[in-house]
Order: structure tokens, then sequence, then C-alpha cells
């Protein structure tokens, strides 16, 4: 008996028995859609965060004045000033840095156009523009010399420009007042409502340049300890920022006269944050498919016990084929095929399942939830790795009964009633 025989015996058992081989096949579907549905999920969920970190800027990391007063000594606080961007960017003493940004912020009273809001007021120097990339929609972004100059201009967020002026394109040259200090737009932001960024939204704050915000808003915040309330610094490249960050480690403990002491302030990469992040997610995402590999497994002990019973039912049927010359390979390889083509159908099945599991799941993510680019990701392997394991599961769980069946003396089945 050829495999083409043995397929078209298969096919006609499991017709003869539609609903039974229905209800076996339901714990395959149900197994591989699982598997398909979790790991897109997964897929899709890992590939939206490692999309936010990736905004952040590559090669990019954060200095912060902040400490683990746990771990501090009594007589040492947190300290970051202007004068350690300078020492950072100082020739020769940091080679793996690019460039250093500033910043302080804090929210103020926002009035313009007869209306009164509350928004971050981000002070930044020019640097900040180039080491954080944004979208200009209109007007230009203000220079490292209205920064030294002191001049009273401000670059507003798509969204501040939309409540105040009806739109980016109204809004250069108005005037808008911060804690009411007079400043003149001179651009607008196109970076879009929810962009990740280590502070506030771009879209929802105004930046205005840093030695006027610590000259005229923020003078009474600082101090000579503090007035950087997050450096971002880029590294030269992407493979030079462990580089980068032990230079600045050094260099700021330096500037800072510190020994034996933790350092002063913390230094953030996103790039450790993602890798933490995506092992987490790793681990998820084998959690899941460990519990959609039981359902498969369930769906296997649905398949043998079948099988078993086909076995009983076609005793005498088996008999007679070995009666008229069937070798016992020839009824192991068609019992083996029916429980292969039984987990094959239902992997199919199982596959469209993971499709809609999919989509269903994406539609939670970005409409639900409002995490816009967490589309789930179906990949070709994770088919691949579904359909195998579920021939797998039909090899497996198929074996036993084609073994029993194959071994049946003739004359004892053709006697079975």
């Amino acid at each position: 008996m050829n495999a083409i025989e043995s397929l078209r015996i298969a096919f006609h058992a499991l017709f003869n028995n539609k609903l039974r081989a229905a209800l076996t096949m339901l714990g395959i579907v149900i197994g591989v859609g699982a598997v398909i549905g979790m790991l897109a999920l997964g897929n899709g969920f890992q590939n939206f965060l490692n999309g936010q970190f990736a905004q952040l800027g590559a090669g990019n990391f954060y200095v912060a004045p902040f400490v683990n007063s746990n771990r501090l000594d009594a007589v040492t606080a947190a300290r970051l000033t202007t004068s350690d961007a300078l020492a950072i960017l100082q020739p020769g003493r940091a080679p793996a840095v690019e460039r250093a940004a500033i910043e302080w912020s804090d929210p103020v009273v926002v009035t313009g156009s007869g209306q009164r809001r509350n928004y971050d007021v981000r002070a930044v120097n020019a640097d900040w523009f180039v080491v954080t990339p944004q979208e200009l929609g209109a007007g230009r972004l203000f220079t490292a010399d209205e920064d030294r100059e002191r001049l009273r201009v401000a670059v507003i967020g798509r969204v501040v420009a939309d409540r105040f002026y009806g739109g980016m394109s109204g809004a250069v040259g108005q005037r808008i007042n911060l804690d009411g200090v007079g400043f003149t737009v001179i651009g607008v932001l196109a970076t879009e409502e929810g962009s990740v960024s280590i502070g506030a939204d771009p879209a929802e704050a105004i930046f205005i340049p840093y030695q006027t915000g610590l000259a005229r808003l923020f003078r009474n915040q600082t101090s000579d300890a503090i007035n950087v309330s997050i450096m971002t610094v880029k590294a030269r490249s992407v493979p030079e920022i462990d580089a980068a960050i032990r230079q600045v480690t050094a260099i700021l403990r330096d500037e800072h006269r510190l020994t034996y002491q933790d350092n002063d302030f913390t230094i953030i990469n996103p790039e450790q944050i993602a890798a933490q992040f995506n092992v987490v997610i790793g681990g998820f995402n084998a959690f899941l498919g460990l519990v959609a590999g039981i359902s498969l497994l369930v769906g296997g002990i649905g398949i043998m016990n079948i099988m078993l019973v086909s076995v009983t039912e076609r005793t005498r049927e088996i008999g007679l084929r070995k009666a008229v010359g069937a070798r016992r390979r020839d009824i192991m390889l068609q019992f083996l095929i029916e429980a292969l083509v039984l987990c094959l159908i239902g992997g199919a099945f199982g596959i469209l399942l993971g499709y809609t599991l999919s989509l269903a799941g994406t539609f939670i993510l970005t409409e639900l939830f409002n995490t816009a680019g967490a589309a789930a990701s179906v990949s070709l392997a994770n088919v691949i790795l579904a359909t195998s394991i579920a021939a797998a599961i039909g090899l497996a769980f198929g074996f036993f009964p084609a073994l029993q069946a194959s071994r049946l003396n003739p004359i004892d089945a053709l006697r079975t009633e």
C-alpha cells in the first residue's frame, strides 16, 4: 500500500465520522491558534517597545541629578550643572561623545489669545534639537546665539499651537506669556502627540532658550548645585555608547571631586532598559507558548484516544487487510497518516484562528489601550513552528494506536464481532 492510497483511506475515514473528527481536531485548532496568536501579540508589543525606545535617539543616554539615598553618604547631595556639560565637551576629555544637550523644565501658567492653561516649559540649549531631532512644522528653531543673548523666543508643540492659535501656520509670530513674561513664537514642532520623550510630551510643551529660562523664569528653582534637570548625551556612534558612559562618569566624578563616594548623579541608558524589557517580553512569550502548548498536549491526547477507538472499530478491516497481504508497516503507516492528516487539518484551522486572534489583539492594543504601532505581528517562523508542532503531535500520539493496529493477529481480528 503506497502513501497516496493511505491518504485516500485516511480522508475517507475522516469524512465518515465528520463530527467526531471535528471534535477531535478542536484541541489542535485551539492550541495552534493560541500559539500563533499569543506569539504574534508578544512580537507586536516587543516591536512597539523597541520603536518607542528608538524615538529617544540612537546612541543617546541621559544624566540626571538623582541619587540613591539608601547608599549615598549623608554629606553628599545630587549635583548637575551647566559646567558639567562644558567639561564633557572639552576637547579630548570624552572622545566618544559627540554632543551634550542640557535642559531645565517646570510647569508654568501660559496665556495667549485670551486663553490660560498650564503647560511644561522646557528651557533647552540649541543642541537639544540636534541630539533629539524633532519634526518642524512651521517657522524655525532658535539658535545658540539667541540662547547666549537670552532672547525671549519660543518654539511650541503642535497641540499648544492648535489650542491657542488654531493651527501651526497661525502661531508663528504670535505673542505668548509664560508666568507673565512675554515671548515671541518663532516655530512650531510637528511632532505627533504621545511621542516618547524624556520629559514632557514635545507636542504639549513649550521650548525656550536655556539661558533665557534660567534668567527670566526659573532662577528661583535652580541652585549652584543643580541647574540642569536632565542632560542628553549623544555618543559618536551606537557601538561607542558604553565607552561614552564610562568617560562621562569619570569626568563628572572628577568635576564633583568624588573619591570613595557613590555617584551624585544617575545615568540612564535606554539601550539597557530596552534590552531588559526584551528579556522580560521574551520570558512572557515563552510562558504564553507554554500555556498554548498545554492546549496542544490536550489535543494530542484527544488524537490518541480517537485513534485507539478507530483501531477498535476497524479491527475486522485490519484483519482482512492482513489476510490479503498487507504488512505490519502498511497498517502502521495507514494509521499514522490518519493521525497526521487529522492534526494538519486542525493546524490549518488553527492558523486561521491565530490570525483572527492577532487582529483582535491589535485592535485591543491600538484602540482600547491607545498604543499606536503595537500591531500584532504573525511571522512565518511562528506559522511553521505551530504547523510543525501539530505534525509532531500527530506522529507522536498516533504512533501507539498505529503500533497496536499493526500488531493485531489477522485471525483474531477476523473473529472480532
